[in-house]
């Protein structure tokens, strides 16, 4: 076989070649499903961005751009449960971030889980189960029965001004929650948390050593349960129809607008407690912290 020949059939292998390799390191994806349009849709990526969005078609598709160590991306539908998950051939592969953006029917419950990726929620009127280890998550939170969790990243999460119930959690992240009403319940360890609610009828929240703050409205017979260990409480609940409430600090201050009347727990130690009752049957608020202060305020 002459030179040019060989040189011919190497230049033709290499021309067709070159098309599967650009696939197979899928730098771009588009695909499309038929999904329920009340149904489950499960997303899941260990690094990158994860970005839902709502919409009025009966479709789940994904756009996006996956890293050159991403061995595929699954897109499957059945039973009324839509699976989109980036595969990665090994832990600790290079590049192996994935962008993606997640267009789901806006009545589904969504279920996310993400390592170091950040998370994004718009327009799903369903109930979401959101989780990233050390990725950040922002998301419009409308759904009952949500959760939130992260273990380092940030939550912001925002409601539509409807009554509704969702849990938010994080170890060391900051929590901001802004605009949800309802049933409420945040835990952080390490870090702050800041609530800003509109109709409160139950809100329980926990902290260890970050500052917890709740500003809202209370219900007729709302209910409002806090506990700290040396963060500080931070209550500014306005309740219309009255609130009677049970405050108490180890050794921290209790302070505010409504703190008339504190009193210490004992004659040599250290603490104080507040007993408070504006109305016989209304809502009521207990908080307590060790070494934190507390404030409350009904403005």
């Amino acid at each position: 076989m002459s030179k040019f020949r060989i040189l011919t059939h190497g230049v033709v292998w290499i021309a067709c070649a070159l098309p599967i390799a650009a696939v197979a390191a899928g730098d771009s994806v588009d695909r499309k499903v038929a999904a329920d349009p009340n149904g489950e849709v499960v997303i899941s990526n260990v690094s990158g961005t994860i970005d839902v969005r709502g919409w009025d078609r009966n479709e789940v598709q994904v756009t996006g751009t996956l890293g050159r160590s991403v061995e595929r991306l699954d897109l499957e539908s059945s039973g009324g449960r839509t699976v989109v998950k980036v595969v990665l051939p090994h832990r600790g592969a290079r590049d192996g971030d994935a962008e993606i953006e997640v267009q789901v029917p806006k009545n589904s419950r969504v279920e996310v889980s993400a390592v170091s990726a950040d998370v994004s929620s718009r327009d799903v009127l369903g109930t979401q189960r959101l989780t990233s280890v050390s990725g950040e998550i922002t998301a419009d939170i409308s759904g009952n029965d949500s959760q939130i969790r992260s273990v380092s990243g940030d939550v912001t999460a925002r409601g539509v001004g409807q009554p509704s119930s969702v849990r938010v959690s994080s170890v060391s992240g900051s929590l901001d929650i802004t605009n949800i009403g309802g049933k409420i319940e945040v835990v952080t360890v390490s870090g702050d948390a800041r609530v800003q609610a509109t109709e409160i009828s139950e809100i329980r929240g926990r902290t260890t050593s970050g500052n917890l703050e709740l500003h809202g409205k209370l219900t007729r017979d709302g209910r409002v349960d806090v506990e700290g260990v040396s963060g500080d409480l931070d209550l500014r609940l306005s309740a219309p129809n009255g609130l009677a409430a049970e405050l108490e600090s180890f050794s921290g201050s209790i302070e505010g607008c409504l703190a008339k009347g504190v009193e210490r727990v004992s004659k040599y130690g250290p603490g104080t407690r507040l007993s408070l009752r504006t109305v016989e049957n209304g809502a009521r608020v207990r908080a307590k912290t060790l070494s934190g202060d507390i404030e409350i305020c009904d403005r």
